[in-house]
């Protein structure tokens, strides 16, 4: 696995470690518009899946993306990878909101291996569109436009690490308001 989706890997699974099923299904401060640590992995599954189909159907099609990017696609990717950084209070599209794959209540280690899994998957599809059409854009992002494996694979890392942030607040509003706290300590006894 590429060494940045290995550091990926590798954070999810130190904050997520130790968390238990009812903890991963708490939305800070009680505000069920903010997401769950379940509900943030799944929102980067569903990210990584739709990206997979995008990558596959290139490989499938033996040829990379003609499409030329827009003014405005290439102005978002430069703002995203150049400044490796997703932009704040943007929603996620309908298509990666959590709910979709109606997951039962699942841990942090469970989590964090889903979230491996993915990461795995989506690391040997940019490896092969790479040996299959070297560093051409080989398929378009339906925000970002058309770009090469390496960005990618740098659009993957960059969102997660942006959701990393986002579960590390989720882990400080949860361990600070003390009624939650309280209620998961007595249901886990």
């Amino acid at each position: 696995m590429a060494p940045d989706f290995q550091q990926i890997c590798d954070a999810y699974r130190s904050e997520l470690a130790g968390r238990s099923r009812l903890w991963c299904q708490v939305h800070p401060r009680e505000d069920d518009r903010q997401w769950t640590a379940q509900q943030l992995v799944e929102h980067l599954v569903l990210a990584l899946r739709s990206s997979s189909r995008v990558l596959e159907a290139r490989v499938e099609r033996g040829h990379p993306s003609r499409r030329k990017s827009t003014l405005l696609e290439r102005t978002l990717r430069f703002l995203v990878l150049a400044r490796r950084r997703m932009p704040q209070g943007a929603a996620a599209p309908p298509f990666v909101r959590p709910g979709v794959l109606a997951w039962l209540a699942m841990d942090g280690a469970e989590l964090a291996a889903l979230l491996r899994q993915e990461l795995e998957q989506m690391d040997q599809l940019i490896d092969r569109c790479e040996d299959r059409f070297g560093r051409r854009r080989v398929a378009t992002h339906f925000l970002l436009g058309p770009m090469r494996p390496d960005q990618w694979r740098l659009f993957h890392v960059i969102h997660c690490r942006h959701h990393l942030a986002q579960l590390r607040r989720i882990q400080r509003e949860v361990s600070q308001d003390s009624a939650v706290r309280n209620d998961l300590i007595s249901a886990e006894q």
